[in-house]
């Protein structure tokens, strides 16, 4: 008795969706199929549909889990279409960063392709249905009803441009968050179909809307835009990765909560997939690296320039940890911060160019070291000795210095068994190869103050600032220290 209710309800109340399905199954009508009011209503009735299959349990009912199936992939194909049927009329008039690929072309391509896949998954929902024993009233729409009205001209843009405090303030923050994603979307394509997942889409795809969403509450319609046209194009690309990862993550939910059950393919899992990376990923990919510079244009032109003055790390200075730390905070908020000493200028978001630094500190703490020396006589008398008691009289002198806080032992050998002035050396050139021999190796330090000087976004530089303060992420040993909560988008 159940059941025949049910069929007479699923018959009644699912009329408009099976009349969709024909509609879009029949092969005259393929004009129509990929327009936004026919869309919509797909995926509206399918999407009751699939809600009132599930409350009644159709997915653990043999003879309608099928069925249940091909509504699901209704809702989820004319989605995917309405999404990127929007792109294609939209991306025109989002003033897109040019990049390689045709992407005009491809989107035709690919939303063929979707079509084609829609009306098979229609075709297929009527004959489930049939299968089921559905009986509905055949009342197929007119073409007139998904006919697409386009009017030439635009209405009379007459609304007041928003005067918005602090609005320079908000394009760096939304500019330095674009930037922020980028490991996301590095990570999302580089991966193959077994190591990327639903729920990793999701979560960068919210990350995007957020900005759009952002940017709409506190940018658009304001007089910051009229001001720089970049600014709308930073908004385009915003919008255009949102809409591809949208799109991606409904193909990735499909594939991990449907392919798998095996009841229907609209595409073979091979295509599934394609279109998922090769379309949607990649191009949001592109989009993504195009629109890189342009953020850190908007950085640079609308951050606050300051310059820092800090010591350097207390622990061999700009060595892996402390160069890392400083390279991240300036690749979070995006914008070329650069680091001055000696007269030379260094990039400070890149670990490499600070490791390079220590050439310089090393040489300037060696400078320190044996001017000390010289000016005290520390080596006074050495040349009155026999050249083989120089070493043990410069181990003298130099645990002199450890006892006074002018060396830093990190090794407690410091044999120098095997060494030996040459010929022509004096007390003081060996002395400064031996300082050099154990800087270089790691056996000591020499505690000397010196400063560099940090230069860009106002910031990094109050970040910079928390992280000199706290010896770089160490102590004067090495040993690594709990960085402050300000600093905690360091631990990611």
């Amino acid at each position: 008795m159940f059941e025949e209710d049910f069929k007479k309800m699923i018959a009644l109340h699912g009329e408009k969706l099976f009349n969709l399905s024909a509609f879009a199954a029949d092969p005259v009508n393929r004009a129509y199929v990929l327009s936004r009011k026919f869309l919509g209503r797909l995926y509206l009735e399918s999407s009751w549909m699939e809600e009132t299959l599930d409350s009644y349990g159709s997915r653990h009912n043999n003879s309608w889990a099928k069925f249940r199936a091909t509504v699901a992939a209704a809702k989820l194909f004319s989605s995917v279409c309405y999404d990127v049927l929007h792109l294609e009329q939209a991306a025109p008039h989002y003033n897109l960063l040019s990049i390689q690929g045709d992407f005009v072309k491809e989107i035709a391509a690919v939303l063929d392709e979707l079509r084609k896949s829609l009306t098979g998954i229609t075709g297929e929902l009527l004959l489930n249905a049939e299968s089921n024993g559905i009986d509905y009233q055949r009342r197929f729409p007119g073409r007139e009803e998904f006919t697409e009205i386009e009017l030439e001209g635009k209405l009379q843009s007459d609304e007041a441009v928003r005067r918005i405090e602090k609005t320079d303030q908000t394009l760096v923050y939304l500019a330095t968050s674009f930037l922020n994603l980028g490991e996301d979307v590095d990570v999302i394509a580089d991966c193959v179909p077994d190591q990327i997942s639903e729920e990793q889409l999701r979560l960068v795809t919210s990350r995007f809307h957020n900005l759009q969403s952002s940017y709409d509450t506190y940018l658009a319609k304001s007089d910051i835009e009229d001001r720089n046209p970049q600014i709308i194009s930073l908004r385009g690309h915003v919008s255009i990765i949102y809409h591809l990862l949208k799109s991606a993550t409904m193909l990735s939910h499909y594939y991990e909560r449907h392919l798998r059950e095996k009841h229907f393919q609209p595409l073979p899992v091979d295509r599934h997939l394609s279109i998922m990376f090769d379309f949607f990923i990649r191009f949001a990919a592109m989009y993504f690296a195009a629109a890189k510079n342009l953020c850190r244009i908007i950085i640079s032109d609308y951050s606050e320039e300051a310059r820092l003055s800090v010591r350097i790390p207390p622990y061999r200075g700009f060595h892996v940890r402390p160069s890392t730390l400083v390279a991240k905070i300036v690749l979070h908020y995006g914008g070329r911060v650069t680091m001055e000493l000696a007269g030379h200028e260094y990039d400070a978001g890149s670990p490499l160019e600070l490791f390079r630094v220590n050439e310089t500190i090393n040489a300037e703490k060696r400078r320190h070291i044996n001017s000390l020396v010289c000016r005290e006589a520390l080596l006074g008398g050495l040349n009155a000795l026999d050249r083989n008691e120089w070493p043990e009289r410069i181990q003298l002198a130099i645990l002199k210095l450890m006892d006074r806080g002018e060396i830093i032992l990190y090794d407690q050998n410091l044999s120098l068994e095997g060494t030996a002035p040459d010929g022509e050396e004096t007390p003081e050139e060996f002395f400064r190869e031996i300082i050099a021999l154990f800087l270089a190796s790691g056996k000591i330090d020499i505690n000397q103050d010196i400063d560099v000087i940090f230069q860009g976004d106002m910031r990094v530089l109050q970040d910079l600032k928390i992280l000199a303060e706290c010896g770089y992420g160490e102590d004067k040993f090495g040993n690594n220290i709990l960085l402050p909560p300000e600093l905690s988008y360091l631990r990611h």
